[in-house]
């Protein structure tokens, strides 16, 4: 099991909510961040990275959610 960082856009704050994914692997973070962006209204985008790098951004509208 891996780490990845995640920061989550957020439309009721103006600073990105900081929160950990921990998953085997990219593509499992990603099924982790499209859920959590599905299940949540508020949640616009997720910046997922592992350590300093960015690996992918999800988008609500990229989604067609």
């Amino acid at each position: 099991m891996r780490t990845y960082t995640c920061l989550v856009t957020d439309n009721r704050y103006s600073v990105p909510t900081l929160s950990f994914y921990l998953a085997t692997d990219e593509e499992r973070a990603r099924e982790l961040a499209r859920r959590d962006l599905e299940a949540n209204p508020h949640h616009s985008a997720f910046e997922v990275r592992d350590g300093d790098r960015l690996l992918f951004v999800e988008r609500r509208e990229a989604l067609g959610l």
